[in-house]
């Protein structure tokens, strides 16, 4: 699978250089034939290539045990219900959610970016492997997710909240979106460029000094589930771990930094650009704020930073030529890439 995810990555970036000169017929073609490609590769995958994928199975074969049952979103027990009349094989499972998380998140790339075959690339580097591989119920509501986006930025509240909402059926982690949509699309005021600024610093502040007291606010269910994660990490139950300092998430705040002083540029060639700077803040900030819990902090501030698959297309906006951009694009790419490819335990540039 590896080798196939490195093989495509290289192909849409030589496409991401000639896509403004393909004919519009053999750009859509190809790009539909990588979309079918992906998800076959999702979901045909072998069990056990990712972390999640056993557990998939024994939830996909026991579904009907209420211990099983109670652990996991109505959704996937009510599908492995559906599909166990067909076939008892969990593939069948894993190719209904690479379908629709892989399409959904493709048509939602043609509406946000001019840069289709970037956005592939960037989608390769990291989130495929992290959401239609590892967690597929979250790669299918990330897709609506993004597909949000316009609406939002619109206004359109009603088809928003509908959309998010499904989204939550196939994973509950999309309720902590709903608060985006009183979010607004204006161009980026000085005082909002500030308060962006300032925002990756003060979350460090937060994750140094002010986890304990998080840990102590008494929130309906939210402060059960805090607990919980908690005493998962405390106990080993989890392994997941993050570090605020590492390669990965500084050149992640990097490239906000970088976004956010191009700001007017890029706004002027993309509309959507400063709701979609406001929720990359959100996704920086989170992984620090909910740094003493790794599960959740990742876990949010991945979903959130979805939209940097978007968002990194738009460096091509503020450099010429546009070869350069590309190549640019193509490094990032290629740095994300090294780190998402451990989701399938494999490594390209280093170990991580």
């Amino acid at each position: 699978m590896a080798y196939i995810i490195i093989f495509l990555f290289f192909i849409t970036a030589l496409l991401a250089f000639f896509e403004d000169r393909l004919p519009k017929v053999m750009s859509l073609t190809t790009y539909i034939m990588i979309g079918i490609v992906l998800i076959l590769v999702a979901g045909l995958r072998e069990i056990g290539i990712d972390a999640d994928s056993v557990q998939y199975q024994s939830t996909y074969i026991n579904y009907y045990n209420e211990r099983v049952a109670s652990n996991t979103d109505v959704s996937y027990i009510w599908l492995s219900a559906l599909f166990n009349n067909f076939s008892s094989d969990v593939h069948v499972l894993f190719l209904f959610y690479a379908f629709w998380g892989v399409t959904l998140k493709f048509i939602a790339f043609r509406k946000l970016t001019d840069y289709v075959f970037l956005a592939v690339l960037f989608y390769l580097g990291f989130y495929f492997e992290l959401h239609e591989v590892t967690q597929i119920r979250t790669g299918l509501m990330s897709g609506i997710f993004l597909l949000t986006i316009i609406p939002i930025a619109e206004k359109r509240r009603l088809l928003a909240t509908a959309l998010l909402l499904l989204g939550a059926f196939f994973h509950l982690s999309a309720l902590a979106l709903l608060p985006l949509l009183f979010f607004s699309n204006k161009k980026l005021s000085q005082k909002w460029k500030i308060v962006l600024a300032i925002s990756i610093p003060f979350s460090y502040v937060v994750y140094y000094v002010g986890g304990s007291i998080i840990m102590n606010v008494d929130l309906p269910y939210i402060g059960n589930k805090l607990a919980l994660y908690q005493m998962a990490t405390a106990t080993g139950l989890t392994n997941v771990t993050i570090n605020v300092r590492s390669p990965f998430h500084l050149l992640t705040i990097f490239v906000f930094y970088y976004l956010l002083y191009f700001s007017d540029t890029i706004t002027k060639r993309n509309k959507y650009f400063p709701l979609m700077m406001k929720i990359f803040a959100i996704g920086l900030c989170s992984y620090t704020v909910f740094g003493f819990l790794p599960v959740l902090s990742q876990r949010i501030s991945y979903l959130f930073r979805i939209i940097t698959i978007i968002l990194f297309t738009n460096i091509c906006y503020s450099i010429r030529p546009r070869w350069i951009a590309v190549i640019i694009c193509m490094i990032i790419g290629l740095l994300y890439l090294n780190w998402g490819l451990h989701y399938i335990n494999f490594s390209l540039l280093w170990e991580v």
